[in-house]
């Protein structure tokens, strides 16, 4: 945890923790989405993390490469870290570049105990094989670019809960690219982490 120079840590009790993971972009878990839903999780009662992957630090706009090792590199240091203060339950809400980094994780550090939701589901960049034991849920725009919501539950386990948000592009927003959908993507958030794996 120590290289990572922004992070973010609710601890509040029990053994549950939530780690969210930001996308792609320079400003990582600064954005008012990411924050918002870092702020929505912590009002669970659940211990919260987040942290911005290095290349946000240097203020780049993109990962650090194809294998994303520097992320993943990163990624290990927080679970190390939130293993190291006796969680049992660890549950990864990731969005976007998020997703992929998580299953680039997953590939090498498998762990069925995970459990994984993915905000906007990036199919062809996606190690869809190594978090097959971990998705539970995708929260996908109707408007997504990279893929739409009956295509995605086409590509995953019946046992995934798929949730289209209707007219909502990749990062929930509208036609004039207003964030009017992301209250409804925490609320489903929200639900979710009320359920168990």
């Amino acid at each position: 945890m120590d290289k990572l120079t922004y992070k973010y840590y609710r601890k509040n009790g029990g053994k549950k923790v939530f780690i969210v993971l930001h996308g792609s972009g320079p400003v990582g878990v600064e954005t008012s989405f990411i924050a918002s839903i870092f702020d929505a999780i912590a009002t669970t009662k659940n211990s919260v993390i987040g942290f911005n992957f290095p290349f946000c630090d240097r203020e780049e706009v993109n990962s650090s490469g194809p294998e994303l090792k520097e992320e993943v590199g990163a990624l290990k240091c927080v679970m190390d870290f939130v293993r190291s203060e006796g969680y049992e339950e660890i549950r990864i809400i990731a969005k976007s570049l998020g997703g992929i980094i998580a299953s680039y994780y997953l590939e090498q550090y498998p762990d069925s105990k995970i459990d994984l939701a993915i905000l906007g589901y990036v199919p062809n960049e996606i190690r869809q094989n190594a978090i097959i034991n971990n998705l539970s849920l995708i929260i996908q725009g109707e408007n997504d670019r990279f893929a739409s919501p009956s295509k995605i539950k086409e590509l995953v386990n019946e046992s995934v809960e798929v949730v289209a948000i209707k007219n909502a592009d990749h990062s929930y927003r509208n036609e004039k690219k207003e964030p009017i959908y992301q209250d409804l993507v925490i609320k489903e958030l929200l639900e979710w982490t009320k359920r168990k794996k």
